[in-house]
């Protein structure tokens, strides 16, 4: 492009060509490095055409073409880049939304726990790389006792209050690698990777006895909850659904003896 500049091209319309040159490095380059191509440019053919009454060109422009033709290459210049500059926070603001929406498929808007849909697929990746390379995984799946009547005495602002801190109360015993997801309702599971049934009842106990000491305050009122569970373990040959209602069943097993306790597979004890 300098050369048509420079040599005029055919029938002085070489330094049209020029007009090309914004949009095309703004595209390319994206608008720091785009902006920075164009002034390069810009700077270089000033010097060609007006040094010395351009004594460098082996062409003739008028000094109004001259004038002219720079007036028009930053207008160009300065329309290319305001479009790559919306262009870009159009991107942005999408990406951004398309990570919005992402987030909110997966998380369960009151806890921000992870919800069953995704609970499901990482367990199936965890379980696909338990086939890969043999190791445990257990499953907890725990139901808040008696939540009904919180609702109906207390209200479902209280009830939504109560899972919130269940929620934290868990995420806080657990390690980077366990997952924890609200399962529906007043139910959670947790998804324990690298863990033997006897390790996830010991996770239960600690459970149990953290949740004894959390209170919910309303009005006059102090709120105490209690949690039943039922443990399972997901072996490599076994479906994801049937590890899912063993851990179901001991889990009303837990409600049948009376509440606020965990029983597991096997029978290895309760709390």
């Amino acid at each position: 492009m300098i050369y048509l500049v420079y040599s005029g091209g055919v029938n002085n319309t070489g330094p049209l060509w020029i007009f090309i040159i914004p949009p095309v490095a703004l595209f390319m380059h994206g608008l720091k490095r785009g902006l920075i191509d164009n002034l390069i440019f810009v700077t270089a053919i000033c010097f060609l055409m007006f040094f010395q009454q351009g004594e460098l060109l082996i062409t003739e422009y008028s000094f109004e073409f001259k004038t002219r033709l720079i007036y028009s290459y930053l207008t160009v210049t300065f329309l290319s880049s305001f479009y790559e500059y919306s262009r870009n926070r159009t991107f942005q603001y999408t990406l951004e939304l398309s990570k919005k929406y992402e987030s909110l498929a997966k998380l369960d808007p009151l806890t921000k726990l992870s919800n069953r849909r995704d609970a499901l697929l990482l367990l199936e990746q965890e379980h696909s790389r338990q086939k890969r390379n043999p190791m445990d995984i257990s499953l907890i799946l725990c139901d808040v006792d008696n939540f009904k009547v919180i609702n109906d005495t207390f209200g479902h602002n209280i009830g939504d209050e109560v899972l919130v801190k269940l929620s934290q109360c868990f995420q806080s015993l657990m390690r980077e690698q366990d997952i924890v997801a609200r399962w529906g309702g007043e139910e959670f599971l947790v998804i324990l990777p690298e863990t033997p049934i006897e390790n996830a009842d010991n996770l239960s106990k600690k459970l149990h006895q953290q949740i004894r000491g959390l209170a919910i305050v309303h009005e006059d009122h102090e709120i105490h909850v209690t949690v039943s569970m039922g443990i399972s373990k997901l072996a490599p040959t076994q479906h994801i659904k049937d590890a899912i209602n063993f851990a179901d069943k001991y889990l009303y097993k837990a409600k049948a003896n009376g509440r606020n306790q965990t029983v597991t597979m096997g029978d290895y004890g309760s709390t």
